[in-house]
């Protein structure tokens, strides 16, 4: 095999890229400082004890051709196409997957963030020492926030759970969906209080999670490749790097800057479709083909409100919200549902590359597709 793709991270897009590549007489190599695969979707769950691991083994999910390597890519040298690994050892490459996905954001002392799997980890040891009576304070408003106090909520009643959110809860939910959210919020016994948050302000109490948003590793810009004011690698819509025909982007630590993409959350939802496009568009550069600009949508949000409680808010493509929505036990299980088919979605790419597909984003204004330049 002549040409060799790395892809960095070993996250939903990296895995899928790594899946969507193999098999094509490419060398792939996956690189990740990680052991196993984390299903952040479920790091809610390991955090209140409900779910034993929140890992997999990634010989179960990737394709048998895809070469893991354990190790933190350090620095990308974009001129010579290679990336220098934790501990001095380098990875070459002709074509490169940029999917290093996120973590918590600026965590004050004190507190845990149980969006990524140390603190996850970290806030089940400190949840499991709680004794009765001992308050918990939940941070933020988001989807992590919510499914996280809903959790530990109905696995720790004897211990008062406040979610602080400096905005709405959930806030692109529809108004119908919200209430429905606060209603089981409060049959779970949690306060919910509209109040922000800082560093300076954090609240007393045995436990504070820290579930305030997403920030991403500063390797893009170490690396003198372009980013945006949140540390970004900034792409293109056909989600290659500008002035870098052989680098592309997926994931939580990669933006789409053409106009119309600001819908596209941070969620396992789009990077996956991100990380299976930036590969098909490899095979595509490396046959020559033009590269059509990306395209994934939304059907619906599921919000885990506990074991048998949940939310499920239907969505236009672009991530707004449509009148319907869905909650209590069948909610529940829609969203377990479609936790379980992940899984299956990564493990079917490595059966047939080109198996995943996902639904179609918004109509945008037509945009010719473009001819890689390397």
């Amino acid at each position: 095999m002549d040409t060799t793709a790395v892809i960095l991270g070993g996250g939903y897009a990296g895995v899928m890229a790594a899946n969507r590549l193999a098999g094509h007489g490419i060398r792939v190599r996956l690189a990740t400082p990680e052991p196993r695969f984390t299903e952040r979707i479920r790091l809610h769950e390991f955090a209140a004890g409900t779910r034993a691991d929140a890992t997999v083994s990634f010989s179960s999910l990737l394709h048998p051709d895809v070469e893991l390597i354990r190790g933190t890519a350090v620095k990308i040298d974009a001129g010579e196409h290679r990336v220098q690994l934790s501990g001095g050892t380098h990875l070459d490459y002709d074509w490169l997957v940029y999917a290093v996905g996120s973590g918590s954001s600026s965590v004050p002392a004190g507190t845990l963030a149980p969006d990524r799997l140390d603190g996850a980890r970290a806030a089940r040891q400190r949840l499991s020492t709680l004794r009765p009576g001992d308050a918990v304070a939940v941070v933020g408003g988001g989807l992590t926030a919510v499914e996280t106090a809903a959790e530990t909520a109905r696995a720790h009643p004897g211990n008062p759970v406040t979610l602080y959110a400096a905005g709405l809860v959930v806030p692109h939910f529809s108004a119908g969906a919200r209430a429905g959210v606060l209603r089981s919020l409060q049959r779970a016994g949690i306060a919910v209080r509209q109040q922000a948050v800082k560093e300076g302000n954090v609240p007393a109490a045995a436990a504070v999670l820290w579930c305030t948003g997403f920030g991403v590793p500063d390797l893009a810009a170490r690396s003198g490749l372009p980013v945006d004011s949140a540390g970004r690698l900034t792409v293109d819509s056909s989600l290659r790097v500008p002035g870098h025909g052989r680098i592309f982007g997926a994931g939580d630590a990669a933006v789409i800057t053409a106009p119309g993409y600001g819908y596209l959350p941070q969620t396992c939802a789009t990077a996956m479709p991100m990380g299976a496009e930036a590969a098909s568009n490899i095979l595509r550069s490396r046959a020559g083909a033009p590269l059509p600009a990306h395209s994934s949508g939304f059907l619906g949000q599921c919000v885990s409100l506990g074991r048998s409680d949940g939310a499920v808010q239907l969505l236009h493509a672009g991530y707004t919200p449509r009148r319907i929505h869905l909650h209590g036990k069948a909610a529940a299980m829609l969203k377990e549902v479609l936790c379980r088919m992940t899984l299956r979605w990564i493990r079917g790419e490595a059966r047939r590359s080109g198996g995943y597909t996902w639904p179609a984003g918004p109509r945008m204004k037509p945009v010719s597709p473009v001819m890689q330049q390397v």
